[in-house]
């Protein structure tokens, strides 16, 4: 476990007033969503939101380290995926492994002096009858950069509630 957290290319430090310097990168808790319900089958059920703010040169972003909190368990959740603000995906869905983790995002760059945010976003199983009425969330505790990273971490977001009883509609697009 030493080997493997000295290997870890991410740095947390206390937030740092202003903007970000150089080679840096700055992580904020963005506006959260409400706790709410977690339906099955249900896709991108959003969890936390954070913000990304590079300082004075583009930044490199290679994923984000989401840890899944709470007495909801692991196999509620089909996959875990990090949306864009305009709701596009960032990299495929990650299942969580068993130390309740997940590498979401692929590569993506923060030009310099901007600031992105991402949610973390949850795919819920199509059967959550064992799991109905656990509660948990999905929190942001690590930004894999080799850039400077200035921030409290963990962010926390929303704890939302599984629910087995809804039904989600569906629909279908045709030609005619």
């Amino acid at each position: 476990r030493a080997k493997l957290n000295s290997m870890n290319s991410v740095v947390t430090t206390p937030v740092v007033p202003g903007n970000p310097q150089g080679g840096s990168l700055s992580v904020s808790a963005g506006s959260q969503p409400a706790n709410s319900l977690a339906p099955q089958s249900a896709s991108r059920v959003p969890f936390t939101t954070v913000v990304l703010t590079a300082g004075s040169s583009d930044v490199t972003v290679n994923s984000l380290t989401v840890e899944r909190v709470g007495l909801m368990q692991d196999a509620a959740f089909s996959g875990v995926v990090l949306l864009k603000s305009d709701g596009t995906q960032i990299g495929i869905a990650k299942t969580l492994n068993s130390n309740h983790e997940a590498m979401v995002g692929e590569p993506w760059v923060i030009e310099a002096g901007t600031s992105q945010t991402v949610t973390v976003a949850g795919n819920m199983n199509s059967s959550l009858s064992s799991y109905a009425g656990q509660v948990g969330g999905l929190n942001v505790v690590a930004v894999n950069t080799s850039a400077s990273v200035a921030g409290s971490l963990p962010v926390m977001g929303a704890q939302h509630t599984v629910n087995a009883s809804l039904t989600l509609g569906t629909s279908q697009l045709a030609v005619s």
